[in-house]
């Protein structure tokens, strides 16, 4: 399968599209991170990329990075905005992908006030759905086992656990080698 151009994607309560490199946003995006931290410092113990980031520069970078990969067709950061106010409210990224086997792996997150209301599950079923239809055949997602939540949203958008990998991946915010689930959805 040849690589092919990303483009935004709809659902009835969201647009997903790509996130916009400025530093203003990159301020926004850091705000809305370290507000989350300051607040609720568990919420991001499973998202360890989301902890390491420590100034507004770095979001920027971050940004750049996601921008180009959006651009070179090597990762699709798609920015979730509520479609009735255009509210950002967290990000689902296909990455990983291999155009030649066509797959990749989803990763998510939301912020807390919009947990609960199937957004993540309709943004990731949307993904999915959406590559699905240009020829990709599988993807995948991985959850620590204690992050119910992410299980959960796995499982709504017919993700099968395929098994556990144990001691998978340093977890900085745990401060040890944490166990992943994994989870996989196939092409029908």
């Amino acid at each position: 399968m040849k690589p092919q151009a990303f483009k935004p994607l709809q659902t009835q309560r969201l647009d997903l599209k790509p996130l916009v490199a400025s530093f203003d946003f990159a301020n926004k995006l850091f705000d809305i991170i370290s507000r989350i931290k300051a607040t609720n410092p568990t919420y991001f113990t499973y998202v360890p990329s989301l902890t390491e980031i420590e100034s507004p520069e770095q979001e920027f970078d971050w940004l750049r990075q996601s921008e180009n990969g959006w651009k070179n067709q090597t990762r699709a950061v798609y920015g979730l905005y509520l479609r009735e106010n255009t509210e950002f409210i967290g990000i689902c990224t296909l990455r990983h992908i291999n155009w030649r086997d066509g797959n990749g792996e989803i990763a998510y997150w939301i912020r807390p006030e919009y947990t609960k209301q199937g957004l993540v599950s309709e943004a990731v079923s949307k993904v999915t759905q959406s590559f699905f239809d240009i020829g990709f055949s599988r993807f995948v997602l991985t959850a620590s086992p204690n992050n119910l939540a992410s299980c959960r949203v796995a499982n709504k958008c017919g993700f099968e656990q395929e098994g556990i990998m144990r001691k998978s991946g340093f977890n900085p915010n745990l401060n040890k080698l944490d166990d992943a689930i994994l989870f996989a959805k196939v092409k029908d």
